[in-house]
């Protein structure tokens, strides 16, 4: 591999794990200076929270270049702070990493250590941290008994009317945001978060508000009592079809 062909591959690396294209001319730079070990730093804003990330990069005894992952900081406005290091192996990009230092869960196809593919739910344990400073990672694995999509179709979703729209919806969800969404018994728009510690959908209101259960469970039962009147009211209410 040249030179320009591990630039080029590092480049790659960083535009589709969320970092886009304004790190290049410096990782270059830096590749080309031959410096051994190095960091780049940017800073993203959402909303009015800050995140800082520090993008890690190594040079190999043959020369090569490899990324190593990044640290990620994320600053709330009243000033509090949670950080994370994500390597590479576990494939989290910038906006996952968000999630993860916001509390949510993302859906990631990982390996074990015999190099078998298997499918989990990691979520941070931010009340906690271990000797180097890290929130331990808990993972939902696919036996632990969490099914996205039977969790969505149980919920009163509306204007949910093509298997497009609900693939959407599963992919954001996976990626551990909170997805705007319609819903009986709401005038207003909701947001939906995966909850898989307890094989649920958490579900908030336009202000960020979680909804009681009771709310929802009223508007499942709306949505049953008008399919029993009309059979055909199920499919146009929930609009899920799996």
């Amino acid at each position: 591999m040249t030179k320009k062909q591990n630039i080029e591959e590092l480049q790659d690396r960083m535009k589709y794990s969320g970092f886009g294209e304004t790190l290049n001319q410096e990782l270059e730079k830096k590749i080309k200076a031959g410096i051994s070990d190095f960091e780049l730093a940017v800073t993203k804003e959402v909303g009015e929270k800050k995140l800082d990330y520090g993008l890690h990069f190594r040079k190999s005894d043959e020369g090569k270049y490899y990324y190593n992952g990044f640290d990620a900081k994320l600053t709330n406005p009243d000033g509090k702070e949670q950080s994370q290091r994500f390597y590479q192996n576990q494939g989290i990009s910038a906006k996952e990493a968000f999630n993860l230092l916001e509390g949510r869960a993302v859906f990631k196809s990982l390996f074990n250590k015999e190099g078998e593919r298997y499918n989990a739910w990691l979520q941070l344990d931010l009340g906690a941290k271990d000797e180097k400073g890290q929130h331990p990672v808990t993972q939902y694995h696919q036996n632990y008994g969490f099914k996205l999509e039977d969790a969505v179709k149980e919920l009163p979703l509306r204007n949910m009317n093509s298997p497009e729209q609900l693939d959407l919806l599963l992919y954001s969800l996976k990626k551990g945001n909170r997805h705007e969404v319609d819903i009986e018994g709401s005038e207003s728009r909701v947001l939906l978060e995966a909850n898989p510690k307890y094989k649920t959908m958490n579900v908030y209101d336009g202000e960020g508000k979680r909804m009681k259960s009771s709310v929802m469970k009223a508007a499942q039962e709306q949505v049953k009592a008008e399919a029993n009147q009309n059979p055909q009211a199920k499919s146009r209410s929930k609009g899920v079809k799996v």
